[in-house]
Formats: structure tokens, sequence, C-alpha cells
């Protein structure tokens, strides 16, 4: 069956929240991609047309992300995890498959409502911290920038100036994947141009959400809380060269969750879906069967998740 081109549209949720519907099967299971910190739904250009032949695939750009405008809206985690509940109600029930701060959104919503959520696909998810433990040094620049909000966008525009789009973005892949090398070239264009269209505000975005994200991790009770008491079943996909998130970090999810299955990815970073869309698109499309098989009738994830 010929799928259509994707559809670009825009949802008003207090100022335009760009949401892109790559199209796919309308009767067989919906995922709804949510991206991570500083990036937008340009990230999943790889995933989507491997997942779409069997799945209806819809991403979306987080307020100051992408092509949705910041319009005054905060960029903190609270606030784009009520966001996320109005384009859930846009888009209906979905498996989340959300990517570093798009994986703590899911889980958010996940645990606010989970009739909506038949499943969770957490990739390179930021784990609850405690003091003791020792930051990798990519890690710790950014906690220590992001503690000086001001200090942090004023060195971020002071960086892209020096480097330019084209090294910014390059320097930004070099550090959130294993090699920047293995990044669609498509893509790394996309990244670029919009590196090239943004600004000030941009910088103003990334900190206040890693800042938010930041809080989020530190409160390691409160989010552990929040993890293991998630219903939906999940699947966490994580990279083995991750140098924001170290691997170990994610062994806690055999205690919060035992029932989720994880996978650790050799020779991935901080972003499996850019790094290895096929091999990711085919551990959604083996997590979503197991769904459908496991659903009181054969039916049934088909129609939680069909429009």
């Amino acid at each position: 069956m010929a799928l259509r081109p994707p559809v670009s549209r825009f949802l008003d949720v207090d100022g335009p929240v760009h949401v892109l519907d790559h199209g796919g099967p309308r009767d067989l299971p919906t995922v709804l991609c949510v991206h991570g910190l500083g990036s937008s739904a340009v990230s999943w250009r790889g995933l989507a047309p491997a997942l779409r032949r069997d799945h209806r695939v819809v991403t979306v750009d987080l307020p100051g992300h992408g092509r949705s405008p910041r319009a005054g809206r905060s960029a903190g985690i609270e606030a784009n995890a009520a966001l996320l509940a109005w384009v859930m109600e846009d888009v209906g029930p979905a498996v989340l498959v959300g990517h570093s701060m798009g994986a703590a959104l899911a889980v958010k919503h996940a645990l606010a409502q989970p009739a909506d959520v038949p499943g969770l696909v957490l990739l390179a998810p930021p784990m609850p911290r405690n003091p003791w433990e020792r930051m990798t040094p990519e890690l710790a620049c950014r906690v220590a920038l992001c503690a000086w909000p001001w200090l942090a966008r004023t060195a971020l525009g002071a960086r892209f100036r020096r480097l330019g789009a084209e090294e910014f973005v390059r320097r930004n892949l070099a550090l959130t994947c294993a090699s920047a090398e293995t990044v669609e070239e498509e893509i790394r264009q996309m990244l670029i141009q919009r590196a090239e269209s943004g600004g000030a505000d941009d910088h103003a975005t990334f900190v206040e959400a890693a800042r938010s994200v930041g809080l989020l991790v530190a409160r390691a009770g409160d989010y552990r809380r929040s993890i293991a008491t998630v219903t939906a079943p999940g699947l966490v996909l994580h990279g083995e060269a991750d140098r924001l998130v170290p691997p170990l970090e994610v062994q806690q999810l055999a205690t919060l969750q035992p029932s989720w299955t994880t996978v650790v990815m050799p020779d991935i970073g901080h972003s499996p879906h850019m790094e290895a869309p096929v091999e990711v698109a085919e551990r959604i499309r083996a997590f979503t069967a197991t769904l459908a098989a496991t659903a009181p009738s054969g039916a049934a994830l088909e129609e939680v998740t069909a429009r």
C-alpha cells in the first residue's frame, strides 16, 4: 500500500505547536515521538520511514524547538508535560516514544493518563541521580553552566557565533552520538538550517529545559517513585557509548520496573534513533507486537491506538 507524504500542521496550545503526521495505516498502532533537549521532530526523520509501513507515526516539536516558536511559553518539564497532554488529546491514545527529555515527558504522561498510553519506548532516558554519584565530564559541564542561566545563555551564544552553525551542530552531534558520521546527511543539513534560523531564544529554551531536567533527576526519590508507579509496559533502549547518561545508571530500572525490557546497544551513544534508526524501528515493532499479543483480545491494541 502506498503511503501518503507526511502532513505538517499546527495545534494551538497557548501558541503554535507543530505536529508532523508521517502517515501509516490508521488501523494499526499509533506511535507519538517526543524529542529530547535541544532537538526537534527532525531527529525522527530516519526512524519514521522505517516504522510507518505498519504504524501510524506522529512527531511533535515542543515550544522553542523545531517549528514550534517559544511564544512566551515555558520550556520546563512541567509545562511541556501539560502541553503533551493536549497533543495526545489531538492524536489519540498512542505508544509514546520519548528520547532523553522526551522520555521523561513520556513517563509523566503515562503516569497521569495511563489509559492514553498502551506502551512506552524510552530512548536514553534521564535517570534519577544521587548527589554522591560521579558525573561524566560532559554532563558536569552542562550542569555547571545551567546553574547560572544568564552565564549559560551568554556562553551558548558566544560559542555559536565563534563556531558557526555547521560546526556548532557537528560538535553537538559528536557529543550526543557515538560518532557524528552515523547521522544521515539530510538530517544533519536540516539541523544546520534550523541552527542558522534560530537565535538567542533557542539558547534560552535550551538552558531552561536543561535546568528543569537537572532538577527532575536531582529529586531522585520523587523521580524513582514516579517511574516505579507507571503501569504501562516499557521498552528502554540505551547506548553503550552514551556520554551523558552512563549505562550503569539504567540498571536501577531492573528494580523500579522489573517487567520492562532494557536493551543496551553497542557502539551507540545518546541518540539511538538517529544513530541506528532501522534497528530501533525493528525493536519498536517487536515491542508493539508483544502489546498486541498480550492485550485482552487480538484487536485490543488496534482499538486503543486507532483514531
